[in-house]
Order: structure tokens, then sequence, then C-alpha cells
């Protein structure tokens, strides 16, 4: 339980500062509808649990595999989200989706919702690096033979918080959303694009 309650403050700790990708994820509930952007949350936890299995367990090896790669990793993630935020802002002239929508576009909606936060959160390699600092002190703790159940129990509460934490967000914007009239909705992806933009920037020259 110990090991559990650090990996949920853990994730917590990773889920809250208000990063591109959350920004992202409030700009998708806004434009797709909280059914939708639910998934995008969910890629985002997924990707810290197994960032958070990977380093508890493999610990160095997970670094030295990243290590040289840690720049050009930044530099695609932010041309990548550079690309998002431009098509956030030709998307949001564009009708806003209604709950209408037919199965078949929903689901294409989710897989493609899902792929994109899943990939571009694990190109982020500060994500790996965030649970090197955090895993050598739960390590101490971990039960020798019971070592991978404790790298599970670890990465399985870093997933539950970041689940908590993202899907509170999609609330939250989902309730704007609701509040907000067509014109607001426009304005507000039209900022979710340009803050996007400028994290992204930001994130390449630093």
């Amino acid at each position: 339980m110990e090991i559990f309650s650090i990996g949920f403050l853990a994730g917590l700790a990773l889920a809250i500062p208000l990063g591109p990708m959350a920004v992202l994820l409030i700009t998708t509930t806004i434009k797709k509808g909280r059914s939708v952007a639910v998934f995008g949350a969910l890629a985002m936890a997924s990707v810290d649990f197994l960032y958070a299995l990977l380093v508890f367990a493999l610990g160095d090896l997970v670094i030295q595999s990243i290590g040289d790669w840690v720049y050009p990793l930044r530099v695609l993630g932010s041309i990548l989200l550079i690309w998002v935020a431009v098509q956030i802002f030709l998307s949001a002239r564009k009708p806003i989706q209604e709950l209408g929508e037919d199965k078949a576009t929903r689901s294409t909606s989710v897989l493609t919702t899902y792929a994109t936060f899943f990939g571009l959160t694990v190109i982020n390699p500060a994500t790996a690096f965030y649970f090197v600092g955090v895993t050598p002190s739960v390590s101490v703790i971990s039960a020798g033979d019971g070592f991978g159940i404790d790298a599970l129990i670890f990465a399985l509460g870093v997933f539950i918080a970041s689940v908590i934490w993202q899907n509170l967000l999609v609330i939250g914007a989902h309730q704007i959303a609701k509040a907000a009239g067509s014109g607001l909705k426009r304005k507000l992806q039209y900022l979710g694009a340009c803050l996007i933009l400028v994290l992204a920037i930001w994130l390449l020259i630093t």
C-alpha cells in the first residue's frame, strides 16, 4: 500500500502541471466532446504507466537507451505539437461536432485521439527522466523477491492518479463547453492552439 501511495502521489505530481498535452486535452474536449477526449486522457495515463513500470524495473537501462535521443525526441515532439496547433487552429473554423455523429465516425475519432495522444506523450523523454528521480527512493522499500510486483503496484498508482487528473481536466473542459456558445468554443480552440504553439516553441528552444 505504501508503494501504491507513493506511485499515486508521483502520478499526480507528474500530471498536474499544465503542459502542452494538458492544453491539447482540453482543446480536444471542446472540439470533439467528452466521450472522445477521455481516450486521450487514457492514452496519456497509459504512457505514464509504461514509463513508471519500465524505469522502476529496468532503471539505468532505460535511461541509457534514450539518453542519446533526448534532444532529437524533444525536437520531434515540438514539431509535432506545432503541427497539431496549426491543425486545431484550422479545424476551429469548422462547425463543432454534435453528439449525433454516427458510430463509425466516433470510432475513428476515438482511435485517432488515442493514437495521437499516446504517440505525442511517449516521445517525451522527460516523463522517463522524472521517474528516474522518484524510483530510487521507492525501490529501497521494495520487498526483495516482490520487486516485480512492487514495480507493477507503483506503476498502477501512477496510472490511476494520471487517469483521475486527466479526466478532471476533461470534465472541467466539458462543463465549459456546455455553457459556451459556438462562438466562444471557437475562441477557446484558438486560445488552446496558441498556447500549444507557445509551449512547443518554448520546449524547442530551451
